[in-house]
């Protein structure tokens, strides 16, 4: 672990335990490495049941780690008791997507910010207002909102409480669980830059998770994909987002909209090559994930799975990564369910 490395996620295994009846186990998380440095942005980026909320969760202890370890500021906490976690809590927080269902709307604003203070800190009542009136104005709202509850603000206001909550332990790392897609976009830039700007007023580093590869793009230092668990390209934001090597990472920046026309039409035809039907000969392979989605699989990816190998400064899980990111490569077959 690099002397800058402030979490580290080494082989991460997750498995939900389910009975047979249901399907067997699901194994959500597989041999995941992961590291956010001080000061740093690492955006987690994938569809829905790739894997990502599970990795937070991982990390923030609410569910058990199946194998691996991770790491916070160079102590495991892999499987830390609850008085462990409580403690932790201190340095490490979150925000998630509903703010609302997180909050007791019996409950004032003060009230809600107050209680992580006493519960975790045990401070004295003059020092928890300040804290509490700091926070408020750190995410652009009013000291009288410390009187007011949850049901009175719009949902920008109330993810903007939910990150202040986060930031009265005044931690060092936050987890955003999808922290802005449930807003309004004009809303989402809000967030985001605020999210910035406490970036850099507080030094914080963020795991920021989310589907959306633009708004990744935007905010983090450090880009990581996930696929059905696995991650299959990560590198600096500006490589992985503007030049995807992956074919998984090119669906995801082919299904974010732009304003272009002609760019637009390109990316549908794109979206369609991995559309989420599998192939018509239904073959389910021992090698890579993706490739029943892959309009580039060839038989060595339903055999072997891809390895994970760094193409200056960005690490791809393909066996055609080299000739996609020429652009020599061209698709072995029609998009999935075509005739």
């Amino acid at each position: 672990m690099t002397e800058t490395a402030l979490l580290q996620v080494r082989r991460l295994d997750v498995t939900y335990r389910r009975s047979r009846l249901r399907g067997g186990d699901v194994n959500a998380v597989r041999g995941v490495d992961l590291t956010v440095g001080r000061g740093e942005t690492v955006g987690l980026v994938g569809e829905s049941g790739s894997g990502k909320s599970t990795i937070g969760s991982a990390v923030l202890g609410l569910v058990p780690v199946t194998g691996g370890s991770v790491e916070f500021d160079g102590a495991d906490i892999t499987h830390g008791t609850r008085a462990d976690r409580r403690l932790l809590a201190r340095r490490m927080q979150v925000v998630f997507q509903d703010p609302y269902g997180s909050m007791n709307p019996a409950h004032t604003v003060g009230d809600t910010l107050a209680e992580a203070l006493r519960y975790n800190l045990g401070l004295p009542a003059d020092e928890i207002r300040k804290r509490a009136l700091r926070a408020l104005d750190d995410v652009g709202l009013p000291p009288g909102a410390a009187h007011r509850y949850p049901a009175a603000f719009s949902g920008g206001q109330r993810q903007r409480i939910a990150m202040a909550r986060a930031l009265v332990m005044e931690p060092d790392f936050i987890v955003c669980d999808e922290a802005v897609s449930a807003l309004d976009l004009s809303v989402q830039a809000q967030v985001l830059n605020l999210l910035a700007r406490l970036k850099q007023t507080r030094g914080l580093s963020y795991l920021f998770i989310s589907h959306d590869l633009a708004m990744v793009r935007y905010l983090s230092d450090t880009i990581v994909v996930l696929y059905a668990g696995r991650v299959v390209e990560r590198g600096p934001a500006a490589l992985v987002a503007d030049h995807p090597s992956h074919p998984y990472t090119r669906a995801l920046l082919a299904a974010a909209p732009v304003p272009d026309p002609i760019a637009q039409r390109r990316r549908q035809a794109e979206r369609r090559l991995t559309s989420t039907a599998t192939t018509a000969t239904g073959r389910v392979g021992a090698g890579c994930a993706f490739a029943a989605r892959c309009p580039f699989a060839q038989e060595t990816c339903w055999s072997d799975q891809p390895e994970l190998v760094e193409h200056d400064g960005v690490a791809v899980a393909c066996h055609r990564r080299d000739e996609i990111a020429a652009g020599t490569a061209l698709p072995l077959r029609s998009p999935a369910g075509a005739a």
